[in-house]
């Protein structure tokens, strides 16, 4: 048994609180229709915040956290679906402010909302291979400026913010990953040409609804678990009613399945590792606390991955 554990978190979001009040005075909404519907009642907006200042301050962050040389770093994903420009990557630019090592890999992943949990993946994969000890993956989302604010089916779901996770592959750490895709580019998604979000949202409920204590079930099984074995189910943050959904069809107690989308609303490829580090602050979180956390989103993509939390002060004793 051999993967990556968590060492180190770090968050960041928008420097504006939008609520559903503030909403409700642009486009025919109401905060009690939101609450309903979806849990938030508010989220951060980044008006004088780049997608990449706030990657770099959840990275930052996390790598104080981990107490990690930064020179042993081996790679730094940025796993996002609206970096600031085309190329060069968000990665690329949070690697340099942080001053990480200049022989690493640094690239963006588009996964949307399952972005980090496929962006830990990857790093997986490329730690056992021999590429280094530590990654860097971060989550990191400016959605607000491809929201069509006309539009109160998703105007009213997105906000802005980063996450951050500070990996170490560990021989005897365990991590299991199960993940897909089931194509398809017309419920969700934002075209080009088009610079707003378009979503089907009752077809979107639907998948998520049936992918996501699919996933869960399928990590339980590879990894020769139960509900039981699990501290905690981190699931994105989307909507209230499709985390309590697969609450109910997973385990007996609720309280596992963690919740902060009430004021950060959905922030894609951010938000699970922003509710792991919101986790570690409120210290729900031990040493070997053991996660199982499941994305979905645009593509249509969907990943779940059990994973353990080790903070480096446990580790030092």
């Amino acid at each position: 048994m051999a993967g990556i554990k968590i060492i180190g978190l770090g968050r960041a979001e928008g420097d504006r609180v939008v609520t559903n009040d503030d909403l409700a005075q642009i486009v025919d909404t109401s905060d009690q229709w939101v609450r309903a519907k979806t849990g938030i009642r508010s989220r951060f907006f980044a008006e004088n915040k780049t997608n990449e200042d706030m990657a770099f301050e959840a990275a930052a962050q996390a790598l104080k956290q981990a107490g990690v040389a930064k020179e042993e770093i081996a790679m730094c994903i940025v796993c996002t679906f609206t970096p600031d420009d085309y190329t060069p990557a968000v990665a690329c630019n949070v690697a340099g402010r942080l001053g990480l090592d200049e022989q690493i890999m640094a690239l963006d992943i588009n996964g949307a909302c399952s972005g980090f949990i496929y962006g830990c993946n990857i790093a997986n994969g490329l730690l056992a291979s021999g590429s280094g000890k530590y990654a860097l993956v971060i989550g990191s989302e400016k959605i607000s400026p491809l929201m069509d604010m006309s539009d109160r089916g998703t105007c009213v779901l997105f906000g802005d913010g980063a996450g951050a996770a500070v990996l170490e592959y560990d021989e005897a750490a365990q991590f299991v990953f199960y993940g897909g895709c089931a194509a398809n580019k017309e419920i969700l998604y934002c075209s080009r040409q088009d610079t707003a979000i378009k979503m089907a949202g009752q077809e979107v409920y639907r998948f998520a609804v049936s992918k996501v204590p699919a996933c869960i079930k399928e990590v339980l099984a590879k990894a020769g678990c139960t509900d039981a074995d699990i501290d905690y189910f981190v699931c994105h943050q989307a909507n209230e009613r499709i985390i309590d959904n697969a609450a109910r069809r997973i385990s007996k107690d609720k309280e596992k399945f963690f919740k902060n989308l009430y004021s950060y609303g959905n922030t894609s490829a951010a938000s699970i590792p922003i509710a792991l580090c919101e986790m570690e602050e409120q210290g729900l979180l031990s040493p070997d606390s053991k996660m199982v956390c499941t994305g979905f989103g645009a593509g249509l993509t969907y990943g779940s991955m059990l994973i353990t939390f080790c903070p480096v002060n446990e580790m030092n004793g």
